[in-house]
């Protein structure tokens, strides 16, 4: 990655930064990554929320806001994602660049000691975090998760992923169940703290025009006595022993179909660009070969689009349509991916591909925040792209290459989700 430089400051943590002068802010994150489980999914995702409320040296929300604004606005953000069979924990904080605080102070140094201690000094007391913090932010845990199943377009392609992936870590949710979030205890937070500090791999991200040097060290200080090594791997699928059917009912007046694919594993950089541009060729464009077939020529579908997951390798193709039109929508999506495995599409399809396909990885260089999502998705891999290096190599993709992903194409489990 160009204007990358990756520092190990001990057995399974790292420091990584990328100098970028465009912004007049800084952005420095932690994330934790750890093999997906059903018991600790929902607690890790609740404590990094619960986390960023308060820490012993600022211990309410009210003082750890202060310290924030005292540095220029600085602002302090928690999520949870899924990469592969993993789960990962950022707790990020974003203030001002370096380059425009008063007489000097470091505003990122300052940044990187407050991780430091969230991470590692949270408010306990009895054994118990402040039980006023968990349940606020357990309220919007759970509304987030209420949110996602009332999107009944990502609910749909949730349950497929479930279904497809049922004997699989990685058909567990980033955030858990309702359930298990309801469910969880103080013993289970307190438990997941500190299994994540001492056995999850820990990627520290600097974006911004700082002195790497002087932020590492405050992250070495700390972390350069706490080697751990992270176990597990992603299990990949490359071909289903059968065909599942999957049909649930609700209350909605637009039926949705979900298309389940398993596809070739894409372990070059090339592959992985080449994947993405299979994906835009397919489903992924106004011009792509499911919109125009299926969408505008055949009216069978109010959307029809593919997405794919690199790093399970997974090819989503999901749908809106009327109940009586779902066996005819399965039929022509199918017809369009065996077109593509025939490398049946045209010039100007790869070029309109190409094109959508780059904007995607130059539009994520326009904030600190999509850069460093950017970078956080292709963490698991040895040779990190940046969005520059994989414009780059997006132009110079071959029909023949993504015809030869394409055959690996092979569909693994079909879920509708009908109107009563």
């Amino acid at each position: 990655m160009s204007g990358f430089v990756r520092k190990e400051i001990c057995e399974g943590v790292a420091f990584n930064s990328i100098v970028d002068n465009r912004f007049k802010v800084g952005r420095l994150g932690a994330t934790l990554i750890t093999p997906l489980s059903r018991e600790t999914a929902a607690a890790n995702a609740l404590l990094a929320c619960v986390l960023t409320r308060s820490c012993k040296k600022y211990p309410d929300f009210t003082a750890l806001n202060r310290k924030l604004n005292g540095l220029y606005g600085a602002a302090l953000y928690a999520s949870s994602g899924r990469m592969g069979d993993f789960q990962s924990i950022t707790i990020s904080a974003s203030g001002l660049d370096d380059r425009y605080s008063l007489d000097g102070e470091s505003v990122q140094s300052e940044l990187a000691e407050l991780l430091c201690e969230i991470l590692f000094s949270p408010r306990i007391i009895d054994g118990q975090f402040d039980s006023e913090d968990v349940e606020q932010e357990r309220r919007q845990l759970l509304e987030d998760i209420d949110a996602e199943y009332n999107d009944k377009r990502a609910y749909a392609i949730n349950r497929c992923i479930e279904n497809m992936c049922r004997d699989e870590l990685f058909s567990i949710g980033r955030g858990g169940s309702r359930e298990d979030v309801a469910g969880l205890t103080q013993d289970k937070l307190i438990k997941a703290w500190k299994t994540l500090l001492d056995r999850s791999r820990i990627e520290i991200t600097m974006l911004g025009s700082a002195d790497p040097e002087k932020v590492c060290g405050r992250f070495e200080n700390i972390f350069v006595k706490k080697p751990r090594r992270m176990n597990g791997s992603t299990k990949i699928v490359s071909a289903p022993s059968e065909v599942k059917r999957v049909i649930e009912t609700d209350e909605i007046s637009q039926s949705k179909l979900v298309m389940g694919y398993r596809c070739t594993y894409p372990k070059t950089n090339r592959e992985i660009v080449a994947s993405q541009l299979m994906s835009a060729i397919l489903g992924g464009t106004p011009t792509s070969k499911l919109f125009l077939n299926v969408r505008e020529k055949q009216s069978l579908c109010y959307y029809c689009a593919s997405r794919v997951d690199k790093e399970k390798g997974l090819l989503m193709i999901d749908s809106g349509v009327e109940t009586e039109n779902i066996e005819k929508t399965e039929s022509a999506v199918t017809e369009q991916v065996e077109l593509m495995k025939k490398g049946a599409f045209t010039d100007d399809e790869l070029i309109a591909a190409k094109l959508a396909v780059k904007n995607a990885f130059v539009s994520s260089l326009d904030s600190l925040a999509s850069l460093q999502s950017f970078f956080l998705g292709n963490i698991l891999r040895e040779d990190p792209l940046s969005p520059a290096e994989a414009a780059e190599i997006c132009e110079s993709i071959t029909k023949d290459e993504i015809t030869e992903l394409a055959g690996g194409i092979k569909l693994d489990t079909v879920f509708s989700l009908v109107g009563n």
